[in-house]
């Protein structure tokens, strides 16, 4: 069985087509909000906008990436250790939520 290019260009587009409209409101509704808060208030994102230049040209994107991943990994051993322990001192706590009950029919 042959597949020609038109058949195999036009099941994505066709896919891509019926979420298009929804996505585009979103994407418009979003951006006019976005206009709406730049223009009340000016100087905060002019203030936003000064910082995040700043720190992007003076230390590489590649190395804050680095030292939040390593922040991250740092306190993941820590926070799963405390869910665990929450975990097991609920299990001992209140044996009787857990325990079967039993219904007798007159």
């Amino acid at each position: 069985m042959e597949v020609s290019q038109a058949d195999i260009a036009s099941i994505p587009e066709e896919g891509r087509k019926a979420g298009s409209p929804q996505f585009q409101k979103q994407l418009e509704d979003s951006l006019r909000e976005l206009k709406v808060e730049v223009t009340e208030r000016p100087f905060l994102w002019l203030a936003i906008a000064f910082i995040a230049g700043s720190v992007s040209h003076t230390f590489p994107v590649r190395m804050l990436f680095f030292v939040a991943l390593r922040l991250v990994s740092w306190l993941a051993g820590p926070a799963i250790l405390l869910m665990g322990m929450i975990k097991i001192c609920d299990l001992f706590a209140s044996p009787q939520r857990n325990a079967p009950t039993i219904l007798q029919r007159p």
